[in-house]
């Protein structure tokens, strides 16, 4: 059984208990839903749910003694449940302020810098300007808050822009010269740039930035305010206490992991 499937069969499950049990008001097990995005979460060799990320929220769901699985999923979908379902957390979530009013919102987790990348073989003797170059195509993956900004560089579905179900299928597109360019945030780059090398003998090559994002860990609405706000203080106390450090560290940025100390500083200084 998919991960779509339990999901669906989760959610069935979880109407039936609240409305056999009358709800009671006590926090409801949640279902966390993440997406394919290494080294934060994806599948290992057996099949589960893996990353440094999906650690740190198995972590704090013991602190803070919350149930629940985490269930990997493509974005467009795992978004689409936050958005129509009781009892979920989405990450890693970006922030913005179309969002805002969508979920609640606990973090930050990371920041990341994301930029369009390509391949060298492919750049190599060609205009990088991507804005001015109507023959390249680009590929995102649908809901990503990228795609606006793909579609201000000129980019247009049916044209010239791929949208497809998760990011990592614009990666393949990109190893088979099916697509020219693809979003990545910077944590992601070794890892596709090795893949890449073994399977082409070329490079990824960057070639504009978009922008810094924000990752959270965005509760739906019905969650109470009292336990988002454990949430959030059981967080920075990981900050502050090394848990994030010791999953994080050798895979980003050792300036992101003093904003996220500082941050916290701030949060339970408060």
């Amino acid at each position: 059984m998919n991960a779509w499937s339990v999901a669906v069969l989760w959610f069935g499950s979880m109407l039936m208990i609240q409305s056999a049990a009358g709800y009671s008001g006590e926090h409801p097990e949640l279902l966390f839903l993440t997406e394919h995005s290494p080294p934060g979460q994806y599948l290992d060799q057996s099949g589960q749910v893996a990353g440094v990320t999906v650690e740190l929220i198995q972590q704090l769901k013991q602190r803070v003694g919350q149930s629940g699985s985490i269930e990997l999923l493509p974005w467009a979908r795992a978004f689409e449940i936050a958005n129509t379902h009781p009892s979920i957390a989405l990450f890693e979530t970006a922030r913005t302020t179309e969002r805002e009013k969508l979920f609640q919102w606990v973090g930050p987790l990371k920041y990341v810098q994301t930029s369009l990348y390509g391949r060298a073989d492919r750049f190599e003797h060609h205009d990088k300007n991507v804005r001015l170059n109507p023959n390249l195509i680009a590929c995102e993956y649908r809901s990503s808050l990228h795609v606006s900004r793909l579609q201000q560089y000129g980019f247009e579905e049916g044209r010239n822009l791929v949208l497809t179900l998760s990011h990592g299928d614009c990666f393949q597109m990109l190893i088979l010269e099916r697509v020219d360019l693809i979003v990545l945030h910077d944590a992601a780059v070794t890892e596709r740039q090795q893949q890449l090398q073994a399977s082409n003998q070329t490079d990824l090559v960057k070639l504009q930035p978009i922008r810094e994002v924000e990752l959270y860990l965005a509760f739906s609405r019905d969650i109470s305010s009292e336990q988002v706000a454990i949430w959030q203080q059981a967080l920075a106390q990981s900050y502050l206490d090394g848990t994030m450090r010791g999953l994080y560290q050798g895979i980003y940025a050792e300036s992101m992991l003093e904003r996220l100390e500082q941050w916290a500083e701030q949060v339970v200084g408060n």
